[in-house]
């Protein structure tokens, strides 16, 4: 286990995550100015967890929380979210899930509701706020991780079988 967990960081996994980390960065900025019930800060992470493992999904997601964290201590808390979005989605990833549009629409799904959930709790713990707020689980966080699901799903059709062959767990994607 070790040692495929050492593969997947060789060379390009690298690179991969400081590019996950800045679309991560890149998504929340967009959109936050526009003002959409949708927050698209885990396209790198799961395009990552897809492409290079569990692990490194995992990484980039705590690598973004952290940055961002800096800029906005808001989401410094929030630092397992996206951490367990990326083993969550590498792991289904390893098990074919990224394979078939209609289990991309699933690991969405799965996402969401550990996002929402984990996102809640924590709002409770440390803020003191717990608050069940219907439309956040059943409409905005569904909505975006489905989004963020089928565009790295859509990504992927469309990059060149070359640069597919250079990622660590390219079988993600057959």
């Amino acid at each position: 286990m070790f040692e495929k967990i050492k593969s997947d960081f060789k060379g390009i996994a690298w690179l991969l995550i400081v590019v996950g980390v800045v679309v991560n960065g890149a998504g929340a900025l967009a959109m936050s100015k526009t003002g959409l019930p949708l927050y698209l800060d885990s396209i790198g992470t799961v395009f990552v967890a897809v492409v290079a493992g569990p692990w490194a999904g995992a990484l980039t997601g705590l690598l973004t929380n952290l940055i961002l964290g800096v800029v906005s201590p808001g989401y410094a808390p929030y630092w397992s979210v996206p951490l367990l979005i990326g083993l969550v989605t590498g792991f289904l990833a390893n098990a074919g899930w990224f394979k078939h549009w209609l289990k991309v629409f699933a690991l969405g799904l799965i996402i969401a509701a550990l996002a929402a959930v984990m996102s809640s709790l924590i709002a409770g713990i440390v803020f003191g706020n717990f608050t069940f707020n219907l439309a956040y689980f059943l409409v905005e966080e569904p909505v975006d991780k489905v989004a963020t699901a089928f565009i790295v799903f859509i990504v992927l059709q469309f990059l060149p079988k070359q640069w597919i062959a250079l990622f660590p767990r390219r079988e993600n994607m057959d």
